[in-house]
């Protein structure tokens, strides 16, 4: 996912008889916005995919044909927000037409409060990418604990030593190495999920329709908070359409992106639950019968999930490295006083890298942390802050029935978070406590 912030838009400032100069500054523009259509859709496709799809077949457990639905008004929910989020970089401006003022989420959130919102959207985003990155260790371990049932080694002790493996990350600066890291994942997990799709189909013998007519109330918020943690792609979307040739296309490209996805989650989701029904795992990877094909798989989600570490790992570097400098001393700081000096930042990433490894370690449970994700910052950051952002900056301009569904989604938002928060707290009591699993 490339994470250089959007072009910047001219300012009412310029002498509107510069005329050349503007038309310099225009063409500037133009060369710096390097993501084509189809690159943005696949960058899309990877910010929505997600390692949450893996949980699919599992939650599928605690709704059935409910959670199919859930997962499709979800996207439609996640789809709409993600364009009212962009509609809100943009205003129109006397003399300019439609012009992007904004160029960044947290731009955003201080339109809407101005001095905190832009705190407010940040702190957000850290706790987001820190619970998104600690998956990736678990989801490491998980994988090769199943792939090698035989090896005298824990669970936890593998997702430590993956864990340790990621420390490397601290050293991280290169934009082109991530970008290209970002697409290699894509295919990867499409390659990955397309096998356990075929392997399933192949068992579609034994399937049972009424296997589907399943609903556990008490789980089914934890497992709509797994749905939308697979869904929270609006952190990345406003860095994304900025760095579009052609932005006027974003929300076509993302329409295609969310149908895409939604139908792969629904695929795995449903054809991995018939296939395993009560057994299904954690992950469904490891459901696979032990041999050619879990291993091929296990490996891939361990490469996947091995790369997907650096991308908001890398972010969160970025925003801790750009905030502290305020609260450090000039001995502490670059020689232009703009970032920490070097061993600061080494120290930092070294603190940032070790909390996502100890909580991981402390909490090696897939499924529960990536419905953590979506109940808590992933519903703010997904459904709640667009709607309200977006009333608030719009608000005159808006229809009733706008106004009526932007309140809906906030209200729904709020249900969930407070209703997965319950549901997935609940599950991890039992899980340390009684030593339970799913």
């Amino acid at each position: 996912m490339p994470l250089r912030e959007g072009y910047k838009i001219l300012d009412d400032s310029l002498d509107p008889d510069s005329e050349r100069h503007e038309n310099s500054l225009d063409e500037t523009i133009k060369k710096m916005k390097t993501i084509s259509t189809m690159d943005t859709f696949w960058n899309a496709c990877n910010s929505v995919q997600g390692l949450a799809i893996l949980s699919m077949p599992l939650v599928t457990l605690f709704g059935g044909y409910w959670l199919v639905l859930g997962i499709i008004a979800i996207a439609v929910l996640s789809n709409y927000t993600s364009k009212i989020l962009i509609d809100c970089l943009y205003e129109e401006i006397p003399g300019k037409g439609r012009s992007r003022v904004r160029h960044t989420y947290a731009d955003i959130g201080d339109a809407f409060w101005p001095k905190y919102g832009r705190h407010m959207v940040d702190a957000t985003k850290f706790f987001e990418l820190i619970f998104v990155a600690t998956v990736n260790p678990i989801a490491c371990g998980e994988a090769i604990y199943y792939t090698l049932p035989y090896l005298p080694v824990g669970k936890q002790v593998w997702i430590l030593i993956f864990g340790l493996a990621m420390i490397p990350n601290v050293f991280l600066n290169s934009v082109k190495l991530l970008s290209k890291i970002s697409m290699l994942t894509i295919f990867f997990a499409l390659a990955n999920f397309a096998i356990i799709v075929s392997y399933c189909l192949g068992q579609s013998a034994s399937w049972k329709a009424e296997d589907l007519l399943v609903f556990d109330p008490l789980r089914f918020p934890l497992a709509l908070g797994v749905v939308l943690a697979s869904n929270s792609s609006q952190i990345y979307l406003t860095v994304l359409e900025g760095n579009m040739r052609h932005p006027e296309k974003f929300k076509t490209v993302i329409n295609f992106a969310y149908i895409a996805m939604t139908v792969l989650k629904i695929g795995v989701g449903a054809f991995g639950y018939l296939t395993f029904t009560d057994s299904v795992s954690d992950m469904v990877s490891n459901n696979l019968p032990l041999g050619p094909y879990r291993i091929t798989v296990n490996i891939v989600v361990t490469v996947l999930s091995f790369m997907g570490y650096s991308l908001p790992m890398f972010a969160v570097f970025d925003m801790i490295e750009k905030s502290v400098p305020r609260y450090l001393t000039a001995r502490f700081l670059s020689q232009d006083g703009g970032r920490p000096s070097v061993p600061c930042v080494v120290l930092l990433r070294l603190m940032l890298t070790s909390l996502t490894i100890l909580m991981a370690v402390l909490v090696p449970h897939f499924t529960l942390f990536a419905a953590f994700i979506g109940s808590g910052t992933g519903t703010a950051i997904a459904l709640i802050f667009p709607c309200v952002f977006y009333l608030k900056i719009f608000f005159w301009e808006l229809k009733w029935q706008e106004i009526i569904l932007n309140v809906f989604i906030v209200c729904f938002g709020v249900l969930m978070a407070a209703c997965g928060i319950i549901s997935t707290g609940r599950e991890l009591y039992f899980t340390f406590t009684q030593g339970t699993d799913f």
